[in-house]
């Protein structure tokens, strides 16, 4: 009977000491890693000597390194009590066997149960990306609100005319300040682009609720609906309100830019514009 078990734990020793070790893979900003807790040390070594200790490997899946969700991937076996870069499969054979020789606890389960702490390490970063969301939810909510505003103010006039007051606003607030000459400027900018006429009330109230920072999706939506040659008017209108004072700062070239960039307009045509409109007559 000794005999048989000292057969069972060389030939246990062998399935470790003849395979390759497995290492884990770490993730990235966003992806999966794998982690190993220690479940039980063991008289089992690897063909370098090292002991192995049975390990429970999971997998957790996260975002911005905050863990969203983990799962167990089985027992493996493991150097330096599982704080290791690579390990050894076990199988359910290796199991059973490891089980009936005593080098494994005899009551071990034949699947590893997921602790409290492991999964209160995947849930406490899906409350991160929860709230993250959240934000960025209300965040988009609140713009989509204001932008709703600003266009209610304009009252039924063209798209491309509300998308032009609107751009130039922007751009007004880009610079920080709006005053009766820059107003007058505008409403004679899409008089004459558009024929739509808009009040300095009206324009002040559409300043007023303009974002100081517009995202990368809002400049996209100035030129929503809109025509290759309506999204060229806009870009039109609003380098002539950025460009207003005979110097257009780093500001409100930088939202000129962006403005080209959201509404498709390529940096050829963009300097092709800016140049036509800075161009002095003969």
């Amino acid at each position: 009977m000794r005999f048989a078990l000292l057969c069972a734990v060389a030939l246990l020793f062998t399935m470790f000491s003849g395979q390759d070790a497995q290492a884990g893979r770490a993730g990235g900003v966003w992806g999966t890693a794998e982690q190993m807790t220690l479940v039980a040390p063991t008289d089992v070594t690897d063909s370098s000597g090292r002991p192995l200790a049975l390990c429970h490997l999971t997998k957790k899946t996260h975002i911005m390194f905050a863990g969203v969700w983990r799962s167990s991937i089985g027992y493996v076996m493991a150097p330096n009590n599982c704080d290791s870069d690579s390990y050894y499969s076990v199988n359910a054979e290796q199991l059973a066997m490891g089980k009936v020789v005593g080098t494994y606890p005899a009551d071990l389960p034949d699947q590893p149960s997921m602790s409290i702490a492991d999964m209160i390490s995947g849930f406490w970063g899906l409350g991160v990306v929860a709230v993250f969301l959240i934000i960025a939810g209300l965040k988009s909510a609140v713009q989509s609100k204001r932008t709703a505003q600003r266009h209610a103010e304009m009252g039924n006039v063209h798209p491309a005319a509300l998308r032009a007051m609107d751009a130039m606003c922007h751009a007004a607030k880009a610079d920080g300040t709006l005053d009766p000459s820059e107003i007058a400027l505008m409403a004679d900018i899409a008089k004459q682009m558009t024929g739509e006429t808009f009040d300095e009330a009206r324009i002040r109230r559409m300043f007023d609720m303009a974002e100081a920072k517009p995202t990368e999706a809002q400049f996209a939506a100035f030129g929503t609906g809109l025509t290759s040659d309506q999204k060229r008017m806009v870009l039109q209108a609003t380098l002539m309100i950025a460009a207003a004072d005979g110097n257009m700062d780093e500001d409100e070239a930088l939202f000129a830019q962006k403005l080209a960039r959201g509404l498709g307009i390529n940096v050829d045509e963009f300097m092709t514009m800016f140049q036509a409109m800075n161009a002095k007559p003969a």
